[in-house]
């Protein structure tokens, strides 16, 4: 320890100098469980305000069998959403008198099971996981609530985006402009939202009438691996015209590859991404995406931790657009591009 650091009062400091017993002070901060004679009282306040004795409100949760606290586990607190989704869960955790503890499980299970015991073992008001798993359930003591992905078999309540349904507008929206061989850049495995968004860019181009072989081309989430990944793409012998991104980490990873490729976009590249980060909805370049509901979401899911939310809740994510899907008329429906030859 730093010696020259000072050491922090303790409940034995508090009673030393007020001439009393631990047991008596602890009395006096927690407000019981025994009366303290006014007197006695006095002469604790007055000893603390001296030290400057700050209670230990973990310690005392933890001994009372609670904490104002909540658990949050993502795979990767550097992808924007998931640190806007912790921005805004915290906050609104806060309004409640609630604190948050964030972990990072880096995409690995075992890394989410010893979160789990671990924040568990805290005994907070409950945890919410974005979970990266489709295993069975992990017993834990405490409430949990699954948030942007889930198990299929779950008794615990869950709060997700209409996926599917989003990306089959957005979709849509690209078909509309014009294009017919619409490429999805979509995560390393098909669990979870990339998942369900997958299957909604498939349902678009299916009832449209076009065929997807050759057109899914699984990345990184990560904006740099998916940079590399799709500047491979832009340089094989037959580039995409259009690609719908199932994260904005990744589009904007498409952005940059087109950028270096020296493509325009949208008029050599159209693009369109998922998830809304404040990034894509206000940057520089004005990202095409699926916005989620993020403010939201967080208030539904601590109303889920506190039992107020329904089991399974589904929100809608809303098609924001930017400026780099094509051209719209005036009153913003997308405007074909011409078709060469």
């Amino acid at each position: 320890m730093d010696a020259s650091r000072p050491r922090r009062p303790t409940l034995a400091d508090v009673a030393a100098l007020a001439g009393t017993s631990t047991a008596v002070v602890s009395y006096v901060v927690n407000d019981g469980p025994r009366a303290v004679s006014a007197v006695t009282k006095e002469r604790v306040e007055q000893a603390i305000a001296e030290l400057g004795y700050r209670r230990n409100a973990l310690a005392g949760a933890l001994s009372a069998g609670r904490a104002d606290l909540i658990g949050l586990l993502v795979p990767d607190s550097a992808n924007a959403f998931f640190s806007e989704l912790a921005r805004h869960l915290e906050g609104a955790a806060r309004q409640r008198g609630l604190l948050t503890l964030l972990g990072n499980t880096g995409y690995s299970v075992s890394a989410e099971r010893d979160y789990l015991h671990t924040f568990s073992d805290l005994r907070p008001r409950g945890i919410v996981i974005a979970t990266i798993s489709d295993s069975p359930e992990l017993a834990i003591d405490c409430p949990r609530v699954y948030v942007h992905s889930a198990p299929a078999e779950t008794a615990s309540p869950s709060v997700v985006i209409d996926d599917e349904d989003s990306a089959a507008v957005a979709v849509r929206h690209l078909i509309d402009h014009g294009h017919t061989a619409v490429h999805c850049i979509t995560g390393p495995t098909d669990f979870g939202p990339a998942g369900r968004r997958e299957a909604g860019w498939r349902r678009a181009m299916r009832a449209a009438g076009y065929d997807t072989t050759g057109l899914v081309h699984p990345m990184p989430f990560d904006r740099l691996g998916a940079e590399e990944a799709t500047t491979a793409l832009f340089n094989s012998p037959s580039p995409p015209s259009a690609i719908f991104a199932a994260t904005d980490e990744q589009a904007i990873g498409v952005l940059r590859a087109a950028a270096l490729c020296g493509l325009r976009v949208p008029e050599d590249v159209a693009i369109i991404g998922f998830d809304g980060i404040r990034e894509a909805l206000a940057g520089s370049t004005r990202l095409t995406t699926v916005a989620v509901p993020l403010a939201e979401l967080a208030a539904v899911v601590l109303d889920a931790l506190d039992g107020g939310a329904p089991a399974a809740h589904v929100l809608h994510a809303t098609l924001s657009i930017g400026e780099t899907c094509g051209s719209h008329a005036d009153d913003g429906s997308p405007i074909a591009r011409p078709t060469s030859g």
